[in-house]
């Protein structure tokens, strides 16, 4: 789910404006415009950017929600964009806008409006505690960690090679770096399948 730094830093300046405001008409403007801000950013705060997250929220098989995007009407959403309350209206309206929906398929619309509405709740408490990282925050602090152990290991081959006698400096270099590119290689392959 996606949370935008951005905001905040202009949100920060907005309230550093509201301070400054000489007269009533200022102070309203810059209140419109923190609403704004603030609307703004709650469209976003419950979006995923793939189907797999999709998937994920409510508990299905990505397939599944692959279907529903060739449904008429389509899931809401686009490529990288997939806001979870228009999906869970969408579903909610096919559930219960069906004619020949059923009692006990209502009832069980009921049910599954009551659990998500549950996994809201608990995802905004998990997010006050601070127990929920935003995605950015985590895929910034990744690409920092990785980039510094890929430097680590290019050092390596080099490093082994001047400790190899004369005759095995070229072998060793090349076969280090070899087994670090390989490693790399499956590393990066396993950071895909987890995207």
């Amino acid at each position: 789910m996606t949370a935008a730094a951005p905001a905040t830093e202009e949100r920060r300046w907005l309230l550093e404006l509201l301070d400054s405001a000489d007269s009533a008409d200022d102070l309203q403007a810059i209140e419109d415009l923190l609403e704004a801000e603030e609307r703004k950013q709650h469209s976003t705060r419950w979006e995923c950017r793939t189907l797999a997250e999709v998937a994920e929220f409510f508990g299905l098989a990505v397939q599944t929600v692959k279907q529903w995007r060739t449904e008429s009407p389509p899931m809401p959403g686009t490529e990288g964009r997939y806001p979870l309350q228009q999906i869970v209206a969408w579903r909610l309206a096919k559930a219960t806008g069906n004619a020949s929906t059923t009692s006990e398929e209502k009832r069980q619309a009921e049910i599954e409006q009551i659990r998500l509405q549950s996994e809201k709740r608990r995802i905004e408490n998990a997010k006050k505690r601070g127990e929920l990282i935003e995605r950015v925050e985590i895929e910034r602090d990744m690409a920092l960690l990785w980039s510094r152990l890929v430097s680590r290991l290019q050092s390596l081959p080099e490093k082994l090679a001047r400790l190899a006698p004369d005759a095995a400096k070229a072998e060793t270099l090349r076969l280090a770096t070899n087994e670090i590119d390989i490693a790399r290689r499956e590393f990066c392959d396993s950071l895909e399948d987890l995207v």
